[in-house]
């Protein structure tokens, strides 16, 4: 290079990055100005049909979820059924045998008979009476229940022309107990009967339950439901019983009207669809569920939300044009001064560019110097921050593991005392001569579902423990779930309540184990916080939500919050608010630590009205 190329060099660094500027700016501004217009008026578009959509979707999925919510009920309305009758049936049973047991030898059998009789006849079952019947096998009634058939049992046909009464002698002569179905009417509700031999006097006992009594408890469960959903500013819901309205929300109450509900229980439909053009402004979905003849309405309103959208554009619109009339404005001002000042600048350019060429050699031999010392050092703290990091995880897994073997002493506990129970059963039958081989049957089969329970409880904990290899996809909920499920007995024995939220389909990618340590360690935390100050009535609560680009765990206690001059030092290491028997200072760092780190997420806490909250965001 020569000498006048040389000290052209200074004012070249100026004078090229600055053409190259003023060029970019003006292409850029200008193809900007003319395709600006365009872009806002499809993006106005697009983002009230996304909207639109989006809510569609949303009604629609909540439409879905509350007919499998009253499916999952509807079919648990028979169970129920048959074990009420079995807590009714098998308390008669009991009280029976041991007044028989009690006064056999000892009292005529007329005495005993009236007995039994007079005590069955005053039980009472939530709140009700005469809810029990004794017959004998001859079809003759010796204790009237609130539902027999009449005087005439042996000649009782019901609805569909059966003998129920000489049914249920074959089914206790056969089985020993068993149910019964009948109805009282053609077309009426059915009626399910349990009966059970007394194996005395030649009786069987019996109650029954008519299903359309639980089918109306469930609607009024289920109304109580729906009633307590919360919805958006913008949505309404409506629930029908055979087009009769028996909830509306208080939106479509207070704004559809009288005339647009007519409107919406006219159109109500069995399939299940789309309503728009019926209501000016509104989309509505309905579904039918047939087995309660009920009617779901869940929609939204078009009009508020599309002026809400249009608002936002606009605003956004007028905003950029402020800015770039700003930034066009600050350019060329900001140009000229540094045309201005590079020409002022130029001249001593020229002389510290050749001071610094005698200088960069200098300074490059004394780099390469430093950064053969430099690479020795840093290796050496790396590698002393990793002997610290495994000494501060073996801790936490220590303490964590006494934390783990506490939580199976307390899932141990009450299966060990009730095969305890059960061993002196046992004794006890053999003892008195009543040890049947049907008896220990039973009682090993007791035992047995114990000792399952038991190793049910080792294989959760140990998966609990097994190390992540690969991410994988999960519900956050339901490791939630699973943690709460793992502490519940240490839960119950502090009588701290805990309430799960969870709102969205919260699937996240990532290692299921170490995030669940997190979610153990943080509800550990806040039950000693609840448990050490007292609180009356302890509570944790767990929110978990999902929004478009992350999800957040919410973990709260009402235990009073977090001292405001600790509470940004309770994430260092070794830092505790426990005594050292009780904390190791090690669990909320290796929280942080695994979702920060691990999960690439954020882990921080604030202080609310009633305790503290630790917020996860990943």
């Amino acid at each position: 290079m020569k000498l006048n190329d040389k000290k052209l060099i200074p004012y070249l660094i100026v004078v090229i990055p600055l053409a190259l500027v003023l060029t970019a700016s003006f292409i850029i501004t200008s193809f900007y100005l003319e395709k600006v217009n365009v872009y806002f008026h499809k993006t106005k578009e697009r983002s009230i049909k996304e909207h639109v959509e989006a809510k569609k979707i949303k009604s629609e999925m909540w439409a879905k979820q509350l007919n499998l919510l009253f499916d999952y009920k509807y079919n648990r309305v028979q169970e129920d059924i048959q074990k009420e009758l079995k807590v009714r049936v098998n308390m008669a049973y009991d009280s029976a045998r041991f007044i028989y047991e009690k006064y056999k030898g000892k009292k005529s059998k007329k005495e005993i008979k009236e007995r039994i009789i007079d005590a069955l006849n005053q039980m009472v079952f939530n709140g009700k009476k005469d809810y029990i019947f004794i017959t004998d096998f001859s079809g003759n009634s010796i204790l009237w229940g609130n539902q027999r058939y009449g005087k005439e049992l042996t000649t009782y046909v019901d609805a569909d022309g059966r003998s129920i009464v000489l049914e249920e002698i074959q089914k206790v002569r056969k089985d020993g107990e068993g149910f019964i179905e009948s109805r009282f009417v053609e077309g009426g509700s059915k009626q399910v009967i349990l009966v059970k031999n007394l194996k005395m006097y030649d009786w069987y006992i019996g109650s029954s339950v008519f299903e359309v009594q639980k089918i109306e408890e469930l609607k009024h469960l289920l109304l109580g439901m729906v009633q307590s959903i919360p919805l958006d500013r913008a949505d309404f819901m409506g629930l029908y019983d055979d087009k009769k309205a028996i909830f509306l929300s208080p939106k479509m109450r207070a704004v559809l009207g009288s005339d647009y509900l007519r409107v919406i229980s006219k159109n109500l439909s069995k399939e299940s669809a789309w309503t728009k053009d019926k209501l000016d402004g509104y989309y509505y979905y309905s579904k039918y569920y047939e087995p309660l003849d009920w009617y779901v309405v869940y929609g939204f309103e078009i009009s508020n939300m599309s002026k809400q959208e249009l608002q936002k554009q606009e605003d956004l619109e007028k905003m950029l044009d402020e800015e770039l009339e700003f930034i066009i404005k600050a350019s060329a001002s900001i140009v000229i001064f540094v045309v201005i000042l590079s020409l002022m600048l130029s001249r001593k350019i020229n002389e510290i560019f050749k001071q610094y060429q005698d200088e960069v050699q200098v300074r490059t031999d004394e780099l390469e110097r430093l950064n053969e010392s430099l690479e020795q050092r840093v290796k050496s703290e790396l590698e002393s921050h990793r002997e610290k990091d495994k000494m501060l995880i073996q801790q936490s897994k220590m303490a964590e593991m006494g934390d783990m073997l506490s939580m199976i002493a307390h899932q141990w506990r009450q299966p060990l005392n009730q095969m305890s129970y059960l061993f002196m059963n046992i004794d006890s039958a053999y003892e008195y001569d009543e040890l049947s081989r049907d008896y220990l049957d039973s009682k090993l089969k007791e035992g047995n579902n114990l000792l399952e329970f038991m190793s049910d409880t080792i294989d959760d904990f140990r998966n609990y423990f097994r190390p992540d290899k690969d991410k994988e996809f999960v519900l956050v909920s339901e490791v939630v779930h699973t943690s709460v499920t793992l502490m519940q007995k240490s839960l119950d024995v502090s009588g701290v309540k805990v309430e799960l939220f969870a709102d969205g389909r919260d699937l996240t990618h990532i290692y299921k184990n170490e995030f669940m340590q997190v979610i153990l360690n943080l509800i550990k935390n806040a039950k000693d916080a609840v448990v050490q100050k007292g609180v009356d009535k302890p509570k944790i609560t767990i929110t978990s939500t999902c929004q478009k680009d992350k999800m957040i765990v919410k973990i709260c206690d009402n235990g009073g919050g977090v001292d405001e001059k600790i509470i940004d030092k309770i994430f260092e290491p070794y830092f505790s608010t426990k005594d050292k028997q009780s904390g190791t200072g090690l669990g909320l760092y290796m929280s942080k630590m695994i979702i920060e780190e691990h999960l690439d997420g954020k882990l921080s806490v604030f202080n609310t009205r009633e305790g503290a909250c630790f917020q996860i965001e990943i």
